[in-house]
């Protein structure tokens, strides 16, 4: 009966030597029963399991239960005739044959599960590592359920948690935006996910139902394009900015075509006159009034000229800054003696609202530039009858802040965005006609950036405009004494 039995059957009296070995055995170990009968246990043991397995047995031996299953034992190690070792399962009982005791031992030759297991192992380790080796996230969800079965760390990474709090989410919990089972065979375009702490995350997703060990199973490829959706935005503002200055140049051409030219031709044509003597003898007084056109015509052009060779250096970084002490009360009575002129030339009214002389560190040139630009803009604009203000106290962070203000016109909300940007001309010919080429403000934000300082514009429409240059804390050295408000009628 025993024979007839696939597994091995051995059995060893007290001594541990072997009494009986059916055929299975002897196909499973290369002996003959003839060849073992009488022999120690020990030979079809390797060498270095004889010892704890003589312990085991030993102890079994001398134990209270009469068997042990194959489930209960560790795994155990065989040798065959050949020397080969290979890998076994036995269960052990206490039984009788011809009345005497014996354990009886029932081995299963394991070799080929165990090289199965490895090879599945290897197989697994191998898709574990391209899984995990793959940039993408992927995702293995139930098609039925909507529940994820498993994902590669990439996922756990891109979805902001652990692997194992990834298992089981629902895919609804995931995506940002949804679609029935039946759509996801294919590409999903460019939809969002969302991570666990609720940040929504723009991702391509390439999907696909498939059976996977018996159920149908949807596997997901996620691919975080967070990078190139910046990219794409970069490049899109990139081309507004692009198409912006394209505009601007165009407008910055079409108006210095006109500055250029409206004063190099009374520049030709008065000269012309002076030449040919229209009028006579050079004696006739027109001829002093032609010469006061033609440098007032040298001038604006001059000037023009000036201005965007100011830019380019300051562009190119040529302006290199002389900081020296600047009395402020000092320098804003010298720009207001140089503009005087013109606001009572246009009607207005000047007015000095400084709490106190202040001390500047910084380039009097260039500082001097930027309160002339703003004055010149402000005068410019303010219709007869208005005011133009000049002002200087405490900024922020124990900072300096001289504003310019007017009651002119005022700046539309849309365009104060774009104002200091180089040639920014209105298209609105009661604007741009006021002449220049609309590098002031400019010209005045770089030198003032040069300085530490930020320009800043409030302006509504109808009330006026007010400009102010905030330099920074370690420029300014205050002092107490100083001219107090002062007001005059142009």
């Amino acid at each position: 009966m025993l024979d007839a039995l696939d597994e091995g059957v051995v059995a060893v009296d007290e001594n541990s030597l072997i009494v009986f070995f059916n055929r299975s055995a002897e196909r499973m170990f290369g002996y003959s029963s003839l060849e073992l009968l009488g022999q120690p246990l020990d030979v079809l043991l390797p060498d270095s399991k004889r010892a704890s397995h003589r312990s085991q047995v030993e102890g079994f031996r001398h134990s209270g239960p009469t068997s042990r299953k194959m489930s209960q034992r560790a795994e155990v190690s065989g040798r065959r005739k050949s020397g080969e070792i290979f890998d076994a399962e036995a269960s052990i009982a206490k039984t009788s044959i011809d009345g005497r005791r014996v354990l009886m031992a029932v081995v299963r030759d394991v070799t080929r599960r165990k090289r199965a297991e490895a090879r599945l192992r290897d197989l697994e380790q191998r898709q574990r590592a391209i899984l995990e080796t793959c940039a993408d996230a992927i995702v293995l969800i139930d098609a039925e359920s909507g529940c994820v079965i498993d994902a590669n760390s990439r996922a756990a990474v891109l979805f902001g948690c652990d692997l194992p709090e990834l298992t089981g989410l629902h895919r609804d919990d995931l995506h940002a935006t949804t679609g029935s089972l039946e759509a996801w065979d294919g590409i999903a375009g460019e939809p969002a996910i969302r991570r666990r702490d609720g940040e929504l995350v723009p991702v391509e997703v390439t999907q696909r139902v498939t059976e996977i060990e018996g159920r149908s199973t949807l596997v997901e490829f996620v691919r975080d394009i967070s990078y190139h959706k910046a990219r794409e935005r970069e490049l899109v503002e990139a081309r507004e900015a692009a198409r912006l200055a394209n505009e601007s140049k165009t407008r910055f051409l079409a108006n210095m075509s006109h500055e250029l030219r409206t004063p190099l031709n009374a520049v030709i044509g008065m000269s012309e006159m002076i030449r040919d003597a229209f009028w006579g003898p050079l004696g006739h007084p027109k001829y002093a009034e032609y010469a006061a056109d033609i440098n007032d015509s040298g001038r604006h052009l001059l000037d023009l000229i000036n201005d965007i060779l100011d830019l380019s250096r300051i562009e190119l970084d040529k302006v290199p800054l002389r900081d020296e002490v600047i009395d402020l009360g000092e320098l804003v009575e010298q720009c207001r003696r140089t503009v005087m002129s013109l606001i009572r030339e246009r009607g207005l009214i000047w007015s000095n609202r400084m709490t106190g002389a202040e001390i500047l560190i910084g380039d009097r040139r260039a500082v001097r530039q930027m309160l002339l630009n703003l004055l010149s803009n402000a005068i410019k604009h303010t219709p007869k009858g208005g005011e133009v203000a000049i002002a200087a106290g405490p900024g922020p962070n124990g900072g300096l802040a001289i504003t310019v203000a007017d009651s002119g016109a005022g700046i539309p909300t849309g365009r104060l965005a774009t104002i200091t940007e180089p040639f920014n001309l209105d298209t609105d010919i009661s604007v741009s006609r006021q002449g220049g080429a609309g590098l002031g403000l400019t010209i005045t934000k770089r030198l003032l950036e040069r300085h530490g300082g930020e320009l800043l514009v409030d302006s509504k429409v109808g009330e006026g405009t007010s400009v102010h240059l905030m330099f920074p804390a370690e420029r300014l050295r205050p002092r107490s004494d100083g001219p107090g408000m002062q007001a005059s009628a142009g």
